[in-house]
């Protein structure tokens, strides 16, 4: 098998090593098509990542051996990258808060005790058998690369309590801010606004549902608001772009009593002003990553294509260009936001 390490900043090696035998509990995958993410891009720049089975997470592929004890997967099977259900046994889920399950988080950050020691850019990688989650038939193998980011997205939406009528702005128009947008307009918002500095995935945004959108968080943004809304403001805003500016320049467009949710975030928020939140009476969420049924719901929509998927993908390239994938960075100009490396 080969898979990718990060050796140091802005530095990728392939690296050989006998192909993985699956232990108790585990699947070996042979990948089919992994993602590249922003989280992936910032770790390439930083040379190192919190887990290593994190480089390289939005991944699909086919089951190809099952370990002792599993049940439940088989060899053939097309499977996502995804989470169990909640174990009902750690401290959140004992006290009925079992969407905060510590099992389901520590598989999506790759922390759990059956993680590869290393992401999807990679010929084969293994996994917890619970964590791996079939692939509807109706969905493509390249579009199931998509399926994670997107249970990202429908996470973001349930966690905002988006209403139906509500205005949505989404600041940030990379894969996970264009799902979002796409949910959103699914989820029964009147009115979806883009923002993003690429004119390209502005367009692609209203080609995808989205009433308007803005290079920037502007004067002509809030005009278009207040003319909207009738000077009350969005209903809900997404920062889809790890920044504290993005979330800073998300307040301004909040109506009182409205929700702003952070889906990507960076390091330090230090410049959030708690003051303009405390003015509108608005709410600050968070939302990190999905659950079970995030992952079902989203492959229901895509099977039926009412979730449009397929028009994010950009280009795709195999394992030897990822260092090239990264020096260059996903094209802006062309539009789509997606990247696929096909090991």
């Amino acid at each position: 098998m080969r898979f990718a390490q990060l050796t140091e900043p802005r530095l990728v090696e392939i690296v050989s090593a006998p192909d993985p035998t699956p232990e108790a509990g585990q699947v070996v995958v042979e990948i089919a098509s992994c993602g590249v993410g922003g989280s992936d891009r910032r770790a390439w720049e930083m040379g190192a990542v919190a887990t290593p089975a994190w480089f390289g997470h939005e991944w699909t592929g086919k089951v190809v051996a099952v370990g002792a004890g599993v049940v439940d997967r088989f060899e053939g099977q097309r499977v996502v990258a995804g989470v169990s259900s909640s174990c009902g046994i750690c401290a959140p889920c004992c006290v009925g808060r079992t969407q905060n399950c510590r099992t389901v988080l520590e598989q999506i950050v790759g922390l759990d005790p059956l993680s590869a020691t290393h992401g999807g850019f990679a010929t084969h990688t293994v996994a917890d058998a619970r964590r791996v989650v079939p692939v509807f038939d109706a969905i493509s193998s390249r579009d199931a690369a998509l399926i994670e980011p997107a249970a990202v997205a429908a996470h973001a939406i349930a966690r905002s309590g988006l209403r139906f009528g509500d205005v949505v702005v989404v600041v940030g128009s990379g894969t996970v801010g264009l799902l979002t947008s796409e949910l959103a307009r699914l989820a029964g918002a009147a009115h979806v606004v883009s923002v993003d500095t690429s004119a390209a995935r502005n367009e692609l945004a209203c080609d995808l549902g989205a009433d308007a959108a803005f290079t920037s968080v502007e004067d002509s943004l809030h005009h278009w608001l207040a003319d909207t809304t009738n000077g009350v403001g969005a209903d809900i805003v997404f920062t889809c772009v790890d920044t504290a500016e993005a979330l800073t320049a998300g307040l301004s467009l909040v109506s009182s009593g409205g929700v702003i949710v952070a889906v990507g975030v960076g390091d330090r928020i230090d410049n959030l002003s708690v003051t303009a939140l405390l003015s509108r009476e608005a709410d600050f969420r968070v939302s990190l990553g999905y659950n079970v049924d995030d992952l079902r719901r989203v492959q229901s929509l895509m099977e039926e294509d009412r979730l449009r998927v397929r028009p994010l993908l950009q280009d795709s390239a195999d394992l030897d260009q990822l260092q090239t994938v990264f020096e260059t960075g996903a094209r802006k100009t062309v539009g789509p936001p997606k990247v696929l490396i096909t090991p």
